[in-house]
């Protein structure tokens, strides 16, 4: 397992992206914003805790004041090179 503070600048976000080899946990700690998983929206805040299973498509956009979330990866393989890059949905 790995864990990593992750700070999104007001209205950034990350890649849509899924994982082969590891689970994902992330817990928002400051700001709002919305996350999506596998094509659902939801509004997220201080407190939240989304959970991602492998081959999740999942990607997090900060809110107006920015986001801050503690991610946890959990696998079998911990690598920046698993990681699959899609289009977001519309």
């Amino acid at each position: 397992s790995m864990i990593v503070k992750v700070t999104l600048n007001p209205g950034h976000k990350m890649n849509y992206h899924s994982h082969e080899k590891r689970d994902e946990i992330w817990t928002i700690i400051a700001g709002s914003g919305k996350t999506i998983v596998d094509g659902m929206e939801q509004l997220v805040k201080v407190g939240d805790v989304v959970s991602m299973a492998a081959g999740c498509k999942h990607t997090v956009i900060a809110g107006d004041q920015g986001l801050q979330l503690i991610e946890i990866q959990m696998g079998r393989e911990i690598s920046v090179t698993d990681k699959k890059k899609y289009e977001m949905p519309v």
